[in-house]
């Protein structure tokens, strides 16, 4: 390790300190990663066992997306395992809120969607979420109306997949 003239420690071009990793270095990840792939292996299968609905079936029907995200998602998990950062920084306090906010109201949002119905779900999640990270109210709030609102007329209209209606009516 070199040292700069005021006797900090030498910093990479990826911003990481230049010292030797600590023996604990990357096992971190390691079990994050052994954990995503172990989720991704049962999402894979969960997903393969999908019947035909409502949404059709045929070689691109309702096992192929949620197919390809879990391969995609074990990929991504194996990297980790492989390749993890040996000096990894832990995110801040009210990152870790954050985190845990996005994934309440992502529950929570699975859990109305039929009731409510996919754009008044959809609004208030996007809000929710926006708020969380400090998005600017004046175009948060319209946006958060008007991009479910075209999502939904496409879906309904142009690709004929009914979204749940709830209160709202939808298309």
């Amino acid at each position: 390790m070199t040292a700069t003239p005021h006797n900090t420690p030498a910093v990479s071009a990826d911003g990481h300190s230049a010292a030797a990793p600590t023996r604990a270095g990357g096992w971190s990840d390691r079990a994050l990663g052994l954990v995503c792939l172990g989720i991704a292996v049962w999402y894979t299968f969960e997903a393969r066992t999908f019947d035909g609905t409502a949404f059709g079936s045929g070689p691109v029907g309702p096992k192929t997306l949620p197919t390809g995200i879990g391969i995609l998602f074990g990929a991504l998990a194996l990297y980790l395992i492989v390749r993890p950062d040996p000096s990894p920084r832990w995110p801040t306090a009210s990152a870790g809120w954050q985190i845990g906010l996005v994934v309440l109201s992502s529950y929570i949002y699975g859990r109305v969607m039929e009731p409510i119905g996919f754009i008044a779900a959809s609004a208030a999640m996007t809000i929710v979420i926006g708020l969380l990270f400090r998005a600017p109210p004046k175009a948060l709030f319209p946006l958060s109306l008007a991009f479910p609102i075209v999502l939904a007329y496409v879906f309904n209209n142009w690709l004929e997949l009914q979204l749940p209606d709830g209160w709202w009516g939808g298309f």
